[in-house]
């Protein structure tokens, strides 16, 4: 009788062993992330500062269909001003969320790249005028072939294009340049919005 009973709860012990691996899998692929904060970014002579507020839009994100829809996150403009920074517009930025990474110029140009929780998807760049008009915007599909595009590393809820050994900064001719990686990098005019891609040149390798 004990070796019937051992016998019929094998299979059930092992069913259960099963589920729990593939439970601890998944969960392994998963992407985690920390809730969207409140950002600013100060421009290198220290005149413009950019705050970025998140917005609440999660069912406009990647894998979130179904999801509460909202707000967009925005962006708020202060400039010094007799010895303080006075807030002197405000705007809707592309992101659902917010960006993964922002810059400000001198000139109060912005750039935003990656969306929270969906690097790669939806507008990865976007480029805003001193005014606050976005000036260009750019999908990975607007940067890569489908066939390039197909070669980058994918997790659960990203596409992982570009290179996160350091943050895009400013360049003193107010351009700004972002490692991909794929081993190359692209270069952002942040007065027109053109851009041009460099291979092998990256610190990135593939």
């Amino acid at each position: 009788m004990r070796s019937l009973v051992c016998g019929t709860m094998t299979p059930r012990i092992t069913l259960v062993m099963l589920l729990l691996l593939l439970a601890a899998v998944k969960a392994a692929l998963a992407d985690s992330w920390p809730n969207a904060t409140v950002k600013a970014v100060v421009s290198e002579n220290g005149e413009t500062i950019v705050r970025v507020i998140p917005g609440t839009s999660i069912g406009d994100t990647y894998g979130f269909a179904g999801s509460r829809k909202g707000k967009f996150a925005m962006a708020q403009w202060f400039r010094f001003r007799s010895n303080r920074y006075e807030l002197y517009q405000t705007i809707q930025l592309v992101h659902p969320v917010a960006p993964i990474h922002a810059a400000v110029a001198n000139d109060g140009t912005l750039i935003t790249l990656d969306n929270w929780h969906n690097v790669g998807f939806g507008d990865v760049v976007a480029i805003y005028a001193p005014d606050g008009k976005l000036r260009k915007k750019y999908r990975l599909a607007d940067l890569y072939s489908t066939e390039v595009i197909e070669k980058i590393k994918r997790s659960v809820s990203s596409i992982w294009w570009r290179c996160l050994k350091s943050d895009p900064h400013i360049q003193r001719n107010n351009t700004v340049q972002v490692d991909d990686t794929l081993g190359g990098r692209f270069t952002f005019h942040l007065e027109n919005g053109a851009h041009i891609y460099e291979a092998g040149v990256g610190e990135c390798r593939p």
